[in-house]
């Protein structure tokens, strides 16, 4: 079946009023109706956030992958502005993830088309250029060719990539696989034009990044060259990796000419049971990343009560290195839309920023009309949702042990977010609770400050 653009935009503003708003976000970015994952091609251009992201408008769940676009002046307040690319050629079924660049006057997108039937499946690197930010023309052909990678790597599993320009050259960042050893890594491609690639080299394999290496990007923080990248099947290991897939923080130093990275440290990104596939905004000044509020293989409540919609966006966070570990914190300008303090005796609105502090053992529950989720310390800080209504309730923890944190709890309708230790580890979850929360603080909790968030319009 072909498909495209003005189909799916069409089939948009047909059935979006068919969406059950009980559950979603107010300010994480959720797509209008249908399926949302990865974040794709995020970008500053002409003074403006671009947002792109993985999207089956035609169903709740993956399917016949889009990529659909958000626009917004502050990363908070955001405005849907329909499907930039679509599976028009004969050689995909789906335009799956990648990153953009600019340059040339213009915003590049490196995207994944994929192509998969029966024993056939291709993932090739092309490329969509737009001049206003928002009609893309794509190249037909692929811009790097598979065969030329090393014989270890996957020519099939290679997706996801992520460029940027360093030293008036561009490098593109790859998902792959190795096939020797069935581990993933991160394939370097470069070229002085965007239109023609060559392989570079290969960071990894690495035991973190599981059997396959997804959504690399990358980023400078505080002078350490940091790889942002997730992984499939991912082995457990105490309390990392937890989930069916996991996304990590790679810090060190690449040196782009001899074509090797001195890795420091790998951090998981998020203790909690919804977070994957996250990506850094390409052309800022300052490293921003934003993740998928969901994962893979687990239920999603709002496809089984047949609400019209999955997933969404974590907020944006910033990222800063801090005594040698990676601190993310929620986005600056989410402060502009806290409201005065509410009365922790009294109602919690569903969208609440609330802060507290552990001098000890102690819990934070919130108690809605139909469950309740905690946030406590009993020696290490956990968010416990096993009786909130996800289908896949848990109870996940920090890495560190605190006998005394500030946490700051994030929610949003049905997203949690807990930012522990001033953004040393978070956990994050989703959360399908009726109605208004009420706050009940037991132990040893002390500064508790609950504000409302207002409702970006």
């Amino acid at each position: 079946m072909a498909y495209s653009i003005k189909q799916a935009n069409d089939y948009i503003e047909a059935n979006v009023t068919s969406v059950n708003g009980k559950f979603r976000p107010k300010y994480h970015m959720t797509a209008p109706i249908g399926w949302m994952n990865d974040p794709n091609g995020l970008v500053h251009y002409r003074g403006a956030y671009h947002l792109f992201y993985q999207y089956n408008p035609y169903g709740a769940e993956p399917g016949v992958m889009h990529w659909g676009h958000f626009v917004s002046d502050d990363l908070i307040s955001y405005t849907d502005v329909g499907v930039a690319l679509a599976p028009t050629e004969k050689d995909e079924i789906s335009c799956f993830s990648g990153g953009a660049v600019v340059a040339g006057g213009a915003l590049n997108i490196l995207y994944t088309r994929h192509y998969e039937i029966s024993d056939v499946k291709k993932e090739k690197v092309c490329m969509a250029k737009s001049v206003d930010g928002k009609d893309f023309v794509k190249k037909h052909h692929s811009v790097f060719n598979n065969e030329t990678l090393p014989k270890n790597i996957s020519r099939s599993d290679f997706r996801d990539p992520f460029p940027i320009m360093h030293n008036d050259k561009f490098y593109v960042f790859v998902g792959g696989r190795d096939i020797e050893t069935n581990k993933g890594v991160v394939v370097v491609l470069s070229g002085h034009s965007l239109d023609k690639l060559e392989y570079d080299f290969t960071i990894g394999p690495f035991d973190a990044l599981g059997d396959m290496a997804e959504c690399p990007c990358y980023t400078k923080v505080d002078g350490k060259d940091v790889l942002i990248v997730s992984g499939s099947h991912v082995v457990e290991c105490g309390n990392d990796y937890k989930n069916t897939h996991a996304s990590v923080f790679v810090v060190g130093e690449i040196d782009f000419e001899r074509g090797c990275m001195h890795v420091d440290f790998i951090k998981e990104i998020d203790k909690g049971d919804a977070f994957y596939a996250p990506q850094v905004i390409n052309n800022i000044d300052k490293p921003i990343m934003v993740g998928w509020q969901e994962m893979w293989n687990k239920p999603y409540p709002t496809r089984d009560m047949e609400h019209g919609w999955v997933g969404s966006f974590t907020i944006p966070r910033e990222l800063e290195i801090r005594d040698g570990d990676v601190i993310q914190k929620p986005v600056a300008s989410l402060d502009k839309y806290l409201g005065e303090r509410v009365d922790i005796n009294g109602t919690i609105p569903e969208c609440a920023n609330i802060e507290a502090t552990f001098d000890g053992v102690g819990t934070l529950i919130l108690q809605g009309g139909n469950g309740q989720i905690v946030v406590g310390n009993d020696g290490g800080v956990y968010l416990d949702t096993i009786n909130a209504n996800n289908g896949n309730g848990c109870i996940r923890r920090s890495n560190g042990a605190y006998k005394k944190c500030d946490v700051r709890i994030l929610l949003d309708s049905s997203c949690v977010e807990v930012f522990v230790d001033g953004g040393r580890e978070i956990i994050s979850s989703r959360i399908y609770i009726d109605g208004r929360f009420t706050l009940l603080a037991d132990g040893n909790v002390k500064d508790i400050t609950i504000k409302q968030i207002g409702v970006p319009v």
